[in-house]
C-alpha cells in the first residue's frame, strides 16, 4: 500500500523504528547541509519532553500570515479540513507574533481526520486538551492567545521555510524550506524532514549507524575507553 505521495507505507513504518538522531545522522553522511532538523522545535503533548511519542508521515504544509495582510491568498476551505489522512501538518507562522496558531479544538478534528500529529513553527496553546486527547504537538512555544485576529491562514500545501530567530541568516541552520510531502519524523529529540528521493538511502545508513552504535555501547558498558571503542567500530 502507498500514501498518496507514492511513498509505500511500508517505508513509513521503517523509518519509524529510528530515531530523529539516527535519521540526522544518517542525512548528515549523504551531505545533507543541516541534517533535516527543523531548528528549535519541542514536544509539548502528549507530554512535555519527555515519552517514547514518535510519528512520521508526509508533510501537509500551511502557511500563516498576519490578521492584517489582505493581500496574501486565502484557502477555499479551513486548513485542518483541508488535512490529509495519515500525514504530518507542519505550520509556519510570523515570527513575530505572540499568539497560537493551534488549540484544543484543532486537535479534535485533526484527529478525527486522521492526521499523525502537529508541527508549528509558532506557538501553539490548550496543552490539556492536547494531551488529553494523547495527540501529538511539536513547536516552537505555547500562548494563552489565540488565532485571531493576530494571524490567519493563506497557502497550504505549499513550500514553507522554517526559520530559527535565534540564529544569524548566515547560519546553516538558519532556516530550511519543508515541501508538500516530504517525510516528517518527530520524536523527543526534535523533528527531522527527510526529502522522499533520500528515503531508501537514509534507511541503510541509519540500520548501519544503530549497528555500529550498539557496538560502541556495548564496549563502553564493559570500560573501554571512547577512543578506542570508536577507533575499532567507528574508524576514527
Amino acid at each position: 500500500m502507498s500514501t498518496r505521495t507514492g511513498i509505500a507505507s511500508s517505508i513509513i513504518a521503517s523509518l519509524l523504528r529510528f530515531s530523529t538522531c539516527e535519521v540526522s545522522d544518517a542525512l548528515i553522511k549523504l551531505k545533507h547541509p543541516t541534517g533535516g532538523l527543523l531548528p528549535g522545535l519541542d514536544m509539548f503533548s502528549p507530554s512535555h519532553l519527555s515519552g517514547e511519542t514518535r510519528i512520521c508521515g508526509p508533510a501537509f504544509t500551511v502557511q500563516m500570515v498576519e490578521g492584517s495582510d489582505k493581500d496574501a491568498p486565502k484557502p477555499e476551505q479551513h486548513f485542518v479540513d483541508a488535512a490529509e489522512k495519515d500525514s504530518v501538518m507542519v505550520i509556519s507562522a510570523p515570527p513575530e507574533v505572540r499568539s497560537a496558531v493551534w488549540g484544543g479544538l484543532m486537535s479534535a478534528r485533526a484527529q478525527a481526520r486522521g492526521v499523525k500529529g502537529i508541527v508549528i513553527d509558532g506557538r501553539c496553546r490548550d496543552l490539556s486538551e492536547h494531551r488529553e486527547a494523547g495527540f501529538a504537538v511539536f513547536a516552537r512555544g505555547h500562548s494563552t492567545l489565540g488565532q485571531s485576529p493576530f494571524t490567519r491562514p493563506s497557502l497550504l500545501q505549499s513550500p514553507i521555510t522554517i526559520t530559527d530567530p535565534t540564529l544569524p541568516s548566515t547560519s546553516p541552520f538558519h532556516q530550511l524550506v519543508v515541501h508538500p510531502d516530504d517525510l516528517v519524523l518527530a520524536d523527543l529529540d526534535g523533528v527531522v524532514v527527510v526529502p522522499p528521493t533520500l528515503v531508501e538511502q537514509v534507511l541503510e545508513l541509519a540500520q548501519k549507524g544503530r549497528e555500529v552504535d550498539e557496538k560502541c555501547m556495548s564496549d563502553l558498558k564493559e570500560g573501554k575507553g571512547v577512543k578506542e571503542t570508536f577507533a575499532k567500530w567507528r574508524g576514527k
